[in-house]
């Protein structure tokens, strides 16, 4: 087969075998570069870009899928394809309104990069875009939203700055408060319900909720990122123990419900498969960080919010409204979460992934995002050859819980979608150096 260097497209295939004769390009015509236009977060955050993170690096990434011949499609994507394809059908139900369009817009571009990104890292050989530097991403990402942002959140509240995008955009655009959220994103959401003003992360997004389901896939994919460190990984210790006390004073109980349950499921695989002491080690881990928090400063504010309802009625009228709206229209739903009759509380239709994708894709839409989440979550379950796996698998398994109360919109998709398809990608590496080692020794 000729070289990507004469063609400019390669096999991904062909590319897993050593001996192939194709040479890794340097520089800027190096196929997987495009994936760490992710690392650079920091930048389109300061630019007022942070919520397009994913689907600025998603238009180099498309692009090199016209690369890649054959573009292969792993096993339980057409359920995603039916969500994608349904989510714009889903327009048809739209009102003729910009705010409606614009609404429709922001979320329809972020499920295509999500899509993008997945089609990219999985058709992409690990020479080219080797495992070790997609964890190094995401675990760069981590440290930018859990401790850079977690820290200047509980610092600096709810100051904004003036963003150079949100200083070209019209000020008709900017009367949007989603929009000005967006282009203008405060460093935190101060809020009152435990008695006191509370600063609660929201950097490098414009909600808190945001931030948190960020950081419940996030902060898995950081400790498979562990295992790439080399000799800094005694260092991953102290950077887990310094993000865990804004993740605590967020008061975000979703993201403690998700990280609390995925240590336990841990360690009930662990035990499972005989490592029951490895098992017994993380929970006697987790007890100790959990001890450390409660007895800290910290652990009154953790107290106070497990026992606090605030939240819990808004967040129940939200989907008593979703459910029933969904008679009016099932089948399509209504394109886009509608603003809240009272403005006081949020739009219609969000506050969760689940009650998103009823209310604006209607039932089957629901069906079609629950349905593949549960499939890759038992997909990426099966088999799993190293403690990277694992942990990746688990950045998976948290869409499950979270889908229920968080968007997963606009950052938690696509690192869920790129932790799949490094597992789906890496074990179907090792099948083909298997069956190569096979053919040789017959």
């Amino acid at each position: 087969m000729t070289s990507l260097a004469t063609t400019g497209r390669f096999d991904p295939v062909e590319s897993f075998d050593p001996r192939s004769r194709q040479r890794s390009l340097s520089g800027l015509l190096h196929p997987g570069l495009p994936f760490y236009a992710l690392a650079l977060m920091p930048l389109y955050w300061a630019l007022g870009l942070g919520y397009f993170t994913f689907v600025i690096a998603a238009v180099p990434m498309g692009l090199g899928l016209f690369l890649i011949r054959p573009l292969r499609i792993p096993r339980g994507t057409g359920l995603w394809v039916l969500y994608v394809g349904w989510m714009l059908l889903s327009a048809l139900m739209l009102e003729p309104t910009m705010n409606r369009y614009l609404s429709f817009t922001l979320r329809a571009i972020v499920y295509l990069a999500a899509s993008i990104a997945f089609l990219f890292i999985y058709n992409m050989p690990q020479r080219y875009l080797p495992t070790g530097r997609i964890l190094g991403v995401l675990g760069s990402i981590f440290v930018f939203t859990a401790i850079i942002g977690g820290y200047l959140g509980l610092i600096l509240g709810e100051q904004r700055f003036n963003t150079p995008f949100s200083q070209i955009l019209p000020r008709s655009m900017l009367q949007n408060s989603f929009v000005n959220s967006v282009v203008r994103p405060p460093f935190a959401q101060t809020q009152f319900f435990l008695g006191f003003p509370l600063n609660r992360p929201a950097m490098p997004f414009s909600f808190s909720n945001d931030w948190a389901a960020t950081l419940a896939p996030l902060s898995f994919a950081a400790v498979a990122a562990t295992g790439h460190m080399g000799r800094f990984r005694r260092l991953a210790g102290p950077i887990a123990l310094i993000a865990l006390i804004p993740m605590a004073v967020s008061a975000n109980r979703g993201l403690w419900i998700a990280l609390i349950a995925g240590v336990f499921y841990v360690a009930a695989r662990r035990a499972s498969s005989g490592q029951l002491l490895l098992g017994i080690r993380l929970l006697l881990v987790m007890l100790f960080l959990g001890s450390v928090i409660m007895i800290s400063p910290v652990g009154s504010i953790v107290f106070d919010r497990a026992t606090t309802e605030h939240s819990t009625g808004a967040r129940s009228d939200l989907y008593s409204d979703v459910l029933e709206r969904v008679p009016g229209s099932p089948v399509l739903g209504y394109g886009a979460p509608l603003a809240n009759p009272n403005p006081n509380r949020p739009a219609i239709g969000t506050h969760g992934m689940f009650w998103t994708a009823l209310f604006s894709q209607g039932i089957p839409g629901a069906v079609f995002y629950v349905t593949f989440w549960v499939g890759m979550a038992v997909r990426t379950g099966r088999d799993i050859r190293n403690q990277e796996q694992l942990w990746l698998h688990l950045a998976i398994m948290t869409a499950l819980p979270t889908m229920l109360y968080y968007d997963h919109l606009p950052a938690a998709l696509p690192i869920m979608m790129i932790c799949a398809a490094t597992i789906l990608r890496d074990r179907r590496f090792a099948d083909h150096q298997r069956r190569q080692a096979v053919a040789a020794s017959a």
